[in-house]
């Protein structure tokens, strides 16, 4: 591939305010550790609120639960997780790496028993937006079966609107057709075991990933998009900019994690999902190196950041920067770059400018009163 232009995008990774709690110092759950001083309740009707909502990380020790938080938010190598100590305290850990992706995550480790009746789980569910349980499927994987189960009921009789996910982990070691026969596996057990319960209305929703490809990546962005409640409307725009500027796919990017809070309604395939991954990085990388001037400290980003790859196959990839941290990636065809570039362009500062107008104002008003007339121009 060739790159006619790469300006500048940050390089340096996003602030974190980490908190450790021994397993013994169970006086972290009270109700004075938790609440709504501690943002754990779920996105306010303020984008930029100090509300965050939580994501709990659950399974049995030495699932993948630190490499996957490691990982995805603090781009450590997946070859440096293996290093990584067995974690003995719960880990708790503000994301803020942009103006939209804003939640904390909880790690558990795998030895706590966090429903002994000397432990207040109640108030680790009442505030908690999705629960991840991890499962590692190179693994026997009955015993983690039975904890999911006996997770998700006692979660879902606190919190009903709890979204559980399943992450059937380190599936790189496995063929295709193993994946397929796991997740299958996994799948009726769990929903076996919830219906002989009488709980068949809980929902799982389960996904095959691994740190040493773009799954876990592909995974994390879907579970943060459900926390979002503007979800569909900005789905909605993301279809009207494509259907009036000759564009096949769009995506919303956090480029510090690479999760995409938002793409238009045709399907994502991991190939183009890679793609996008493979540009930030490009960009980051280059950025870092060129995109400050005199040495001056601080983050290479600003509206100017842009870039546009050239692919073998008559793509071209489009990144435009939306806000300090998001940023738009398009495909689209080289024959329609090529005639239309100038107006694909134009339409899309368009709508960066109404979602920065939007994550700047923290109004869902500002989102809904964009009707066709006031969005992007139609070419023919």
């Amino acid at each position: 591939m060739t790159s006619d232009r790469v300006s500048s995008l940050g390089c340096e990774e996003d602030d974190t305010a980490l908190g450790y709690y021994d397993d013994d110092d169970l006086e972290a759950f009270s109700d004075a550790g938790l609440g709504c001083e501690d943002g754990v309740l779920g996105f306010s009707d303020s984008l930029n609120g100090d509300v965050k909502p939580r994501i709990l990380l659950m399974g049995l020790r030495r699932s993948g639960k630190s490499s996957i938080q490691k990982v995805v938010f603090h781009k450590m190598s997946p070859n440096e997780t293996l290093f990584l100590e067995s974690t003995n305290k719960i880990c708790r850990e503000d994301v803020s790496s942009s103006s939209f992706v804003s939640f904390q995550i909880w790690d558990f480790p795998g030895q706590i028993d966090f429903f002994d009746p000397s432990f207040d789980y109640e108030m680790i569910f009442i505030g908690t937006g999705a629960l991840i349980f991890v499962i590692d499927s190179q693994d026997d994987y009955v015993e983690a079966l039975s904890r999911l189960h006996l997770t998700v009921t006692r979660a879902y009789k606190v919190n009903p609107d709890i979204h559980f996910e399943v992450f059937i982990h380190k599936v790189d070691g496995l063929s295709d057709d193993h994946k397929i026969e796991k997740q299958g596996d996994i799948h009726k057990r769990a929903n076996d075991d919830l219906a002989d319960t009488g709980l068949e209305r809980i929902h799982l929703s389960f996904y095959l990933t691994s740190i040493y490809d773009h799954s876990i990546f592909e995974a994390f962005s879907k579970v943060v998009q459900k926390l979002i409640p503007q979800l569909p409307t900005l789905e909605n725009l993301l279809n009207i900019f494509i259907s009036n500027s000759g564009i096949e796919k769009a995506f919303l990017f956090d480029v510090v994690s690479k999760i995409y809070i938002a793409t238009d309604s045709s399907p994502v395939d991991m190939q183009t999902y890679e793609l996008c991954c493979d540009m930030i990085d490009v960009v980051i990388d280059i950025s870092c190196i060129y995109g400050l001037e005199n040495n001056v400290a601080g983050l290479p980003y600003d509206k100017e950041s842009m870039a546009i790859i050239h692919l073998n196959n008559t793509t071209v990839m489009y990144l435009k920067e939306v806000t300090k941290f998001l940023a738009m990636v398009c495909f689209l065809r080289k024959e329609s770059f090529d005639r239309k570039g100038k107006f694909v362009k134009k339409n899309y500062l368009h709508v960066c400018q109404k979602l920065t107008m939007w994550f700047n104002h923290a109004t869902l008003d500002c989102i809904r009163k964009m009707d066709i007339a006031t969005g992007p121009e139609k070419w023919s």
